[in-house]
């Protein structure tokens, strides 16, 4: 069997597994500076922890839980994002979720958890993580950051909802 026809490894893609192994961040669109990040070039950083609860709509609240990551409002500000941009699409491959600029200081990109390292299984390297938000904007496996003027959109609040209306059925 070929990698390219392995099935996924406890339910993490094949193309999270390859980004994993060498993982690079990139930032772009209405941005000065496009960006391609590697984890220590975030280490300049300051890094600001997280404990609490999030939602989910198939298994309620999750318990507090300790997260620690780099503010997406510092990370988009290396890259100094034009006058007319108002959003940016978190994304791992296809999947992303929009977050409006003015709020960007509140949502994180974790790479820990418990004070080690986050395990691929639950999002690693980086897991955007938003306080006070649904679960399904916690995208798993952080590739880019794309900056729009228009709001993006939403695929995880997409996807979330046919999972749920599934279970409905």
């Amino acid at each position: 069997m070929t990698e390219s026809a392995a099935p996924a490894l406890y339910g993490v893609p094949r193309s999270a597994r390859k980004h994993a192994a060498n993982p690079l961040l990139r930032v772009e669109g209405l941005v000065e500076r496009p960006l391609a990040l590697r984890p220590a070039d975030l280490d300049r950083l300051p890094r600001r922890p997280f404990v609490g609860s999030i939602s989910c709509i198939q298994r309620g609240d999750i318990p507090d839980t300790d997260w620690s990551g780099f503010e997406i409002a510092d990370l988009l500000a290396l890259a100094a994002p034009l006058p007319e941009a108002r959003f940016v699409r978190v994304c791992a491959g296809p999947y992303a979720t929009p977050i409006a600029l003015d709020v960007a200081g509140r949502a994180l990109l974790c790479d820990q958890l418990g004070g080690e390292e986050l395990p691929l299984e639950r999002g690693g390297p980086w897991r955007l993580v938003i306080p006070e938000t649904r679960y399904y904007t916690s995208v798993k496996w952080v590739d880019l950051l794309q900056v729009t003027a228009e709001p993006p959109d939403n695929s995880a609040e997409r996807l979330a909802q046919v999972r749920n209306r599934g279970r409905a059925v």
